[in-house]
C-alpha cells in the first residue's frame, strides 16, 4: 500500500464520484480506477459500492476511510513539525554568563528564546570571563556572555551593552559619606586572578576619582559580592545594572563623579562554531538587549 493509494481512496470518498475525483487530483479517470482496483485487491475487500448511476462506500470502505483520515491527519502533523525543527532551532544551547549579568537579562533571554524556538533547550552556566572564552576555545560552551576586552583571534565578540560602573554600599553607612570617608572603608572586590578585566577596571575608577581602594575581602561571585554589601561588611563597585533595583543599598554612579566609566559586556562564540542556528540565536539576544 503507497500513501497515493491512501490519497486517491481518500478524495473518490468524498467526491463519490471518479470524474470529480479525477479533477479533483489532476488526473484522468482511468488511472484512478486502477489505483483503487490495486488497494481493493491488496486489502481483499471492496471499498465502494459502483454502478451507472452512483458510487457509494461499502461498510468495510466506510470503516477504512476513518481510520485513514486520522492516520493523513497525524501525517501532516508530522510534516508540519518536521518543517518547523528545520526552519527553527532544535537541539540544545549551552549558554555561559558571568555572575554580574543583570539576572532580568537572563530572564528575558530565556523567556525569548523559549517563545521563538520551542524545540531549544538552554542550558546556563555561569563561570568567569577568562573559563567561558577557555570553554568555548575546546567546544564546551556555544554562546558567551563575558566582559573580558583580551583580544582573541579565534574568539568572535559582539557589543551586548555597555554597563556603568558605581560605587555601592549600605544605605545606613554610606549614603551621606563623602568619597575621602568611603576610600577609607572595607573594600569587597574580586579575586584579581579570577576576574582580571573587572579587577582593572574598579581599580581605574577608584584611581580616577582619587584614592586606592583598601581590599579587605574577595569574591569569586557578584552576588556574594553585593550580599556582603547589604549585611554592611563593606562597600563595592558593582555595575549599575546589577545594582540598581536592590533594596538597601545606597548607589553613586561614576557619572555622578568626574568620569562615567562603562565596563563593555560582550557576546561571544568561536569563530569556527557551524552550529545550525547560531546566528539566529545570537540575533534573538541582541535585539532583547536593545
Amino acid at each position: 500500500m503507497e500513501l497515493r493509494h491512501i490519497l486517491y481512496f481518500k478524495t473518490l470518498a468524498e467526491e463519490l464520484h471518479f470524474g470529480n475525483a479525477a479533477k479533483k487530483l489532476f488526473i484522468s479517470q482511468p488511472p484512478l480506477s486502477r489505483q483503487i482496483k490495486e488497494l481493493e485487491n491488496e486489502l481483499q475487500v471492496d471499498l465502494f459500492h459502483r454502478n451507472n448511476k452512483k458510487v457509494e462506500l461499502t461498510e468495510a470502505g466506510q470503516y477504512f476511510y476513518s481510520q485513514i483520515n486520522e492516520l493523513i491527519d497525524h501525517l501532516e502533523q508530522v510534516k508540519n513539525t518536521t518543517r518547523l525543527i528545520h526552519e527553527q532551532v532544535s537541539g540544545e544551547l549551552r549558554l555561559g554568563y558571568i555572575s554580574s549579568t543583570p539576572k532580568g537579562l537572563i530572564a528575558r533571554i530565556l523567556e525569548d528564546l523559549k517563545h521563538s524556538f520551542p524545540n531549544l533547550q538552554v542550558n546556563l552556566i555561569e563561570a568567569s570571563s577568562q573559563s567561558q572564552i577557555k570553554a568555548l576555545e575546546n567546544g564546551r560552551l556555544d554562546l558567551a556572555i563575558i566582559r573580558s576586552s583580551i583580544p582573541n583571534p579565534i574568539i568572535v565578540k559582539k557589543l551586548l551593552f555597555k554597563d556603568e560602573l558605581c560605587l555601592v554600599g549600605h544605605q545606613d553607612s554610606f549614603g551621606q559619606q563623602s568619597i575621602d570617608q568611603i576610600s577609607k572603608m572595607d573594600y569587597i572586590s574580586f579575586n584579581q586572578d579570577y576576574a582580571p578585566e573587572y579587577s582593572r577596571l574598579s581599580e581605574e575608577f577608584c584611581n580616577t576619582i582619587g584614592f586606592e581602594p583598601k581590599v579587605k575581602h574577595q569574591c569569586n561571585n557578584m552576588n556574594a559580592i553585593l550580599e556582603l554589601v547589604r549585611l554592611k561588611v563593606g562597600y563595592a563597585i558593582a555595575p549599575l545594572s546589577m545594582v540598581k533595583d536592590i533594596p538597601d543599598l545606597s548607589i553613586i554612579s561614576s557619572s555622578g563623579l568626574k568620569k562615567k566609566l562603562d565596563s563593555n559586556v560582550y557576546l561571544a562564540f568561536h569563530q569556527d562554531n557551524s552550529r545550525t542556528g547560531l546566528i539566529q540565536i545570537m540575533e534573538r539576544i541582541m535585539k532583547i538587549q536593545k
